[in-house]
């Protein structure tokens, strides 16, 4: 269970902007502070949003469809995580690693969408699942 809170939480970060922000903190040769706290705001702007439609989210029940759908998004943005992951470890140009992690973004985005999920459900089932035991159980039963 604690590999698919961590999957999830990495997954939420990096569908945000998050895992920019970490991936140059990883870098911080190649990265300049301001470059990082630009990146730093620029994830808390667009975290703003989700937080919002979480503290809303959090009274509703999550359908089995919603639900299954996040599986199988969750399986293809870590599938589009760990293939860019290892093209940002092996990049040391610093523009051609935020150009990375744009794209790695935008596919993300495409998996989510593809599985017939908005950016927001997706990242808000996923922060449920961070403390809700009965979403987990739910979601282990799926997988």
């Amino acid at each position: 269970m604690n590999k698919l809170k961590t999957l999830t939480a990495a997954i939420t970060f990096a569908t945000f902007g998050l895992g920019a922000s970490a991936a140059m903190a990883q870098a911080p040769e190649a990265a300049t502070a301001p470059q990082q706290q630009q990146a730093a705001a620029q994830a808390s702007q667009a975290a703003a949003p989700s937080q919002q439609f979480e503290a809303g989210q959090q009274a509703g029940p999550v359908s089995d469809g919603d639900l299954k759908n996040f599986v199988k998004a969750n399986e293809d943005v870590a599938k589009v995580r760990d293939e860019f992951t290892q093209k940002l470890n092996e990049e040391s140009d610093q523009q051609k690693a935020q150009q990375l992690q744009m794209q790695a973004q935008e596919k993300m985005l495409e998996a989510v969408k593809d599985n017939e999920l908005d950016a927001l459900t997706y990242n808000a089932i996923a922060a449920r699942i961070q403390t809700d035991t009965e979403l987990q159980e739910r979601v282990t039963a799926l997988q």
